[in-house]
């Protein structure tokens, strides 16, 4: 008799298993007979659910996005208008030690997308077409005079951000990243003529 799986549950078990992967031997390390391996099961027990090493670091991106959705609903809930907007834009640019992982597992996915290797999946224009709606929603809500402009603006600074931690984490402390998105926010919310 087969053993019943839960699909949801296994396949996070999979995203978790490629986050140790990556986390302790690097991006480049991240396999279906790794993940396996860390499993400590057959590349069967991978492959039923993700069957390419690209799907494979999909799934453990679209894990975390699960995950980041709810903490930024949190970190924003009860917050209006300039206060909200700061909020989203320093919750956007924050890194714990899994973010640095993903982040580059989702350089090894975009890279391989772009190459042809694989095609693009939902999971990879979804996320950053919802970061650049929660952008918009908050600006929008802050009352900038060209929501869309200041949207694009602030999306280009989180990807920016992201890229700038991949290629190295050291210089972007959260107190210069703080001031960067202060300085950013305070300009796009700023009256006509300087004035607040």
């Amino acid at each position: 008799m087969p053993i019943d799986v839960d699909e949801v549950q296994r396949r996070k078990a999979i995203a978790k298993a490629t986050l140790t992967v990556a986390a302790r031997d690097g991006a480049r390390a991240v396999t279906i007979r790794a993940v396996a391996r860390e499993l400590g099961g057959s590349t069967a027990m991978v492959t039923n659910y993700v069957p390419t090493r690209i799907a494979l670091i999909t799934n453990a991106v679209a894990a975390a996005e699960s995950r980041w959705n709810g903490e930024l609903e949190e970190h924003v809930d009860g917050l209006d208008g300039r206060e909200r907007l700061h909020a989203t834009v320093a919750w956007n640019l924050t890194t714990d030690p899994d973010d640095l992982q993903l982040r580059r597992l989702w350089v090894e996915m975009l890279s391989s997308v772009q190459s042809g290797a694989e095609s693009a999946d939902a999971a990879q224009t979804r996320e950053p077409a919802a970061t650049r709606r929660e952008l918009l929603d908050a600006v929008t809500a802050a009352g900038v005079a060209d929501p869309e402009l200041a949207a694009d603006l602030l999306f280009l600074l989180v990807r920016g951000y992201f890229i700038s931690t991949v290629e190295d984490p050291e210089p972007w402390t959260p107190e210069r990243v703080a001031r960067v998105a202060n300085a950013i926010v305070d300009m796009l919310t700023r009256g006509p003529a300087g004035t607040d």
